[in-house]
């Protein structure tokens, strides 16, 4: 294999000078440039070369971080030395593959994994890890979960598990012991080694400050709501007040779900905050905020939880008894609320039943990391599915307006009087509404939303 002339790609000097559409282009192109010489491919990853009987069918596996807009940097700094050596490795075919994994969704145990390559044994492993965390400091990379991290700051994480490189092996999910029982080749916290290894990096790990206890000096987490590639949402315990109370903590990670302008979730946290301070002087219903800080190199956001239920929750995606008379209530109630923010130059972007709650007739707005300046035209996709204008099925960037708050919100009303979700055609929506007898004015609101 001939070795190509170095490509550097990074974050754009001036992203607003392009498109998302062509700096993903860019990328994607840069991307096949530099991985095309790899001999095999299955659609989603590319091979150095086939495996081999001799290759071991479990051992320690080393993975090394990146996000689409490091890869290729990150590849060119590694090649030669997996390539002298000869060592099985994979990447993604396509970077599209690399940002789906770093979303955490649906596997969280994914996030990062950019580089995976498998040593012959140990003192392979040992030997790797060295030259690749010396080829590649430097480069931000987002945490890969359950993995052990090399050293402090490194791209390089390692853990011992299922090879699956050849027939015959115990299989991907299974990891053999000394006497020959077969164990769960488990993805999962403090499992990166198990208990009858020693762990030969162990001298060389990273020695950094873990985490432990409250978050900052007075929020003492309880349970996890959601994790994802770009950080968690917590349940938390406010110990700063008397008596203490129930708060959500919104984590953002340094390279978390990185976007092609180098947003990750980090900055996300960050823009968020200043979202909802902005709603909240503008009156619009929002979470208050209690504290905005970082720790150990993540944003943090502590906010009320909002007391009530959403409309839907995450796990039902339609209402038990849809009718015409409940989802007019409904636009009556959210209409003016999202004009509200419309009014003050800004668009949600992530309006759906679960960010909508409900409290003595009251209703609340929660997660604003998306929203975006009404002319924002280089603002990244971001509605949820089943909430996205058509229009911006195949696309990297918007128009300016209001038309995902609208759609969004015609889709609501849709679901709450048909218990379904809205058909792509007119004619389909204006027979579901037909049935349940729809007033004219009902019907004609819920088309102009989702024909704007």
């Amino acid at each position: 294999m001939t070795l190509r002339p170095r490509r550097r790609v990074g974050p754009q000097k001036n992203p607003a000078a392009h498109s998302s559409l062509e700096v993903f282009r860019d990328l994607e192109q840069r991307w096949h440039e530099a991985v095309g010489a790899l001999p095999l491919s299955d659609g989603t990853w590319r091979y150095s070369r086939r495996g081999q009987q001799s290759d071991p069918a479990q051992g320690w596996k080393i993975h090394l971080s990146a996000t689409p807009l490091s890869a290729v940097e990150v590849f060119w700094r590694t090649f030669p030395i997996l390539h002298g050596q000869d060592v099985l490795f994979k990447v993604p075919v396509r970077l599209t593959l690399l940002s789906e994994m770093n979303s955490g969704l649906p596997y969280f145990s994914q996030v990062g994994k950019f580089l995976t390559l498998y040593p012959r044994s140990t003192a392979e492993a040992l030997s790797l890890a060295s030259a690749l965390h010396v080829a590649t400091r430097g480069i931000g990379g987002p945490e890969i979960p359950f993995d052990n991290r090399y050293r402090r700051n490194s791209l390089v994480y390692y853990r011992y598990g299922a090879f699956g490189l050849r027939k015959g092996a115990a299989g991907t999910g299974v990891i053999l012991d000394p006497a020959g029982k077969a164990h769960k080749d488990r993805r999962a916290a403090q499992c990166a080694v198990p208990p009858w290894l020693h762990d030969p990096f162990q001298k060389r790990r990273a020695k950094g400050r873990r985490l432990r206890g409250p978050i900052g000096e007075d929020y003492l987490a309880f349970k996890a709501l959601t994790q994802r590639g770009k950080g968690g949402v917590y349940e938390a315990v406010d110990l700063s007040v008397s008596p203490a109370r129930r708060v959500i903590v919104k984590e953002g990670r340094r390279e978390g779900e990185t976007d092609v302008f180098g947003r990750d979730g980090y900055a996300r946290i960050k823009h968020e905050a200043r979202v909802l301070r902005f709603l909240g002087r503008a009156e619009v219903p929002v979470p208050e905020i209690y504290a905005d800080f970082t720790q150990n190199g993540k944003r943090y956001l502590i906010l009320e939880k909002i007391p009530g239920r959403s409309l839907l929750s995450r796990t039902r995606p339609q209402p038990a008894k849809p009718s015409w008379e409940r989802a007019q209530k409904i636009l009556d109630q959210i209409a003016p609320l999202l004009s509200r923010i419309h009014a003050i130059g800004w668009v949600w972007r992530d309006c759906k039943p679960s960010h909508i709650f409900m409290h003595r007739g009251a209703l609340r707005f929660i997660d604003f990391e998306g929203a975006c300046r009404i002319d924002d035209t280089q603002a990244l996709p971001w509605s949820s599915p089943n909430y996205v204008p058509p229009v911006y099925a195949r696309r990297l960037s918007r128009r300016t307006g209001t038309l995902e708050d609208d759609y969004a919100l015609g889709v609501i009303v849709f679901q709450f009087a048909t218990g379904k979700f809205p058909p792509v055609g007119a004619r389909g929506r204006a027979q579901l509404l037909n049935r349940i007898n729809t007033p004219r004015d009902l019907r004609q609101e819920i088309e102009r939303l989702l024909s704007a």
